[in-house]
């Protein structure tokens, strides 16, 4: 079997690590974060931890935030942020 990652996961690797880098950026703690997405601090903590794959409706509630949405290509791809 081969233990290579598969490019979705390197992808999902790198949209958990900006999510978390998201949340310390706006200096949140993952309650407040997940509070503001709308979703549970635990499903958060999973997506950040890898150990839940992110799905489009994350993205989608992260575009449709107006607090958020600024930050989502970033989110998506990791290109030029909005600073």
């Amino acid at each position: 079997m081969n233990a290579q990652p598969t490019q979705i996961n390197l992808l999902n690797h790198h949209a958990a690590k900006r999510l978390r880098q998201l949340r310390e950026r706006l200096k949140l703690s993952r309650p407040k974060f997940a509070e503001q997405l709308g979703i549970p601090p635990t499903t958060l903590k999973n997506y950040e931890l890898g150990y839940r794959e992110i799905g489009g409706g994350l993205f989608l509630l992260v575009a449709n935030n107006p607090e958020l949405k600024q930050h989502c290509d970033w989110l998506l791809t990791g290109g030029p942020a909005d600073e």
